[in-house]
């Protein structure tokens, strides 16, 4: 039986979580199509060379889509993530987006998010425990971040198979200090596992110094410079690419806590 559960405010009342998910989406991609349309008009009205301004012009726009898709991900998140403790002092969590098939269209997709949406409201008018909810076992660290919580946990998935996975509790949830007692009992559990060094500062340093290294090989082979080899330019751009995905790799888990 359910003793307490933790989820979103907005959640508590009627959930418009597939509205909202749905809006997010079609609105960065209306304004990456507003932002590059105009920034084309102006750039070719201004007489600015196209050979520079359009990288500079691709470049703002994907990072614009970056940040905002980062902010639609994280309110998913907050959204999404319920906890339960029940009266035998046993603690669950579920990500509601696992509970819906969203397919590889955007008509599957829209979809998903209604079922989600559909999900939340019925949890938050009957509080239960859903039978795709994990059992935390042990929580293996808690990293405190500007606007949450990673939590790296052992949990029983229902299948009963033991896995490694890492949740997110977004500051603000009612009664939140009361489930970051129960997630600090649980890190304490068993004795904890034995702490590793943390060398992933080290690599992402050596990460992004790989990733300038190319990135610098890619300028002087650049027709437009011209101080090496054309030849070598692209192998360098693929070098760099991959060097910079594993250094977001890497930050990724750094800030999470992993």
């Amino acid at each position: 039986m359910v003793k307490q559960v933790w989820m979103s405010r907005k959640m508590q009342r009627k959930s418009r979580y597939g509205l909202h998910m749905l809006g997010g989406i079609f609105g960065i991609a209306a304004l990456a199509l507003v932002v590059t349309g105009g920034g084309t008009v102006l750039g070719l009205s201004m007489g600015w060379p196209v050979e520079l301004f359009s990288p500079v012009l691709c470049a703002g726009v994907t990072a614009l889509m970056l940040v905002l898709s980062v902010g639609l991900g994280r309110r998913s998140v907050e959204d999404t993530t319920v906890f339960f403790l029940t009266e035998e002092d046993r603690l669950f969590v579920i990500d509601a987006r696992r509970l819906a098939d969203y397919g590889g269209d955007m008509v599957s997709t829209a979809a998903g998010f209604l079922k989600t949406q559909q999900f939340l409201r019925t949890l938050a008018r009957s509080p239960h425990l859903p039978a795709g909810a994990d059992e935390i076992l042990r929580v293996e660290g808690i990293k405190e971040n500007r606007s949450h919580y990673a939590l790296a946990c052992q949990v029983r998935r229902p299948n009963q198979r033991v896995i490694r996975r890492t949740y997110f509790l977004i500051k603000g949830m009612e009664d939140q200090e009361f489930l970051l007692r129960q997630l600090e009992r649980r890190e304490k559990w068993a004795g904890g596992p034995e702490v590793q060094e943390n060398r992933k500062p080290v690599y992402i340093l050596l990460g992004v110094l790989v990733c300038c290294g190319f990135g610098a090989l890619c300028v002087l082979s650049h027709p437009a410079v011209a101080r090496l080899p054309q030849s070598i330019y692209f192998p360098c751009l693929g070098a760099a690419f991959a060097a910079l995905c594993c250094v977001v790799w890497l930050a990724i888990r750094q800030h999470r806590g992993e």
